[in-house]
């Protein structure tokens, strides 16, 4: 009876302290606006509760005005290969100082605006192929193993050879 109480007492707290987990996800969302760098906005969606991102994939978009009023779109945000609850802008901001203000419909309505900088990203060199040299010093290291492995199958050879005599 006492191992029963024991058992059923062990799966209620159990039950009870894993639920919690679970219980955090959903509710509010918040989003996390910023530029990538270059001309593109990035999106970053979590639960306010504990988090971690929304895996649902949203209904993401933004438009942008820059300090002399210009306004560009709605611009829609794909969901990126980079991680669930990671959004790409679908278009390039021109460049400029912009304040984006990103609005979710799915699964809630969220709002939040950011300070975005457009630039263009100045082109990448091509990286020179590395040089496959071996420094000095694994060149003496693996020379002293090769070394003192040919020493130690010497010696355990000779000492087989000597045994095999005496015994003889």
């Amino acid at each position: 009876m006492l191992r029963r109480v024991i058992f059923l007492g062990a799966v209620l707290l159990t039950v009870l302290t894993t639920t919690g987990m679970a219980r955090a996800h959903g509710g509010p969302i918040t989003i996390e606006v910023q530029g990538d760098g270059g001309q593109g906005v990035t999106a970053a969606a979590t639960y306010v509760r504990d988090h971690h991102p929304v895996p649902v994939e949203m209904d993401l978009a933004f438009t942008a005005i820059d300090a002399t009023g210009k306004a560009v779109g709605p611009i829609k945000m794909k969901a990126s290969n980079e991680g669930r609850g990671f959004y790409l802008s679908t278009k390039e901001l021109p460049v400029g100082k912009w304040t984006v203000t990103m609005t979710a419909t799915f699964p809630e309505k969220v709002t939040k605006t950011a300070p975005v900088n457009s630039a263009i990203l100045p082109p990448q060199q091509p990286e020179a192929p590395a040089t496959q040299t071996l420094p000095t010093m694994a060149i003496v290291a693996g020379s002293a193993a090769a070394i003192a492995i040919i020493a130690a199958m010497a010696f355990f050879g000779a000492v087989l050879i000597r045994r095999r005599r005496t015994m003889a």
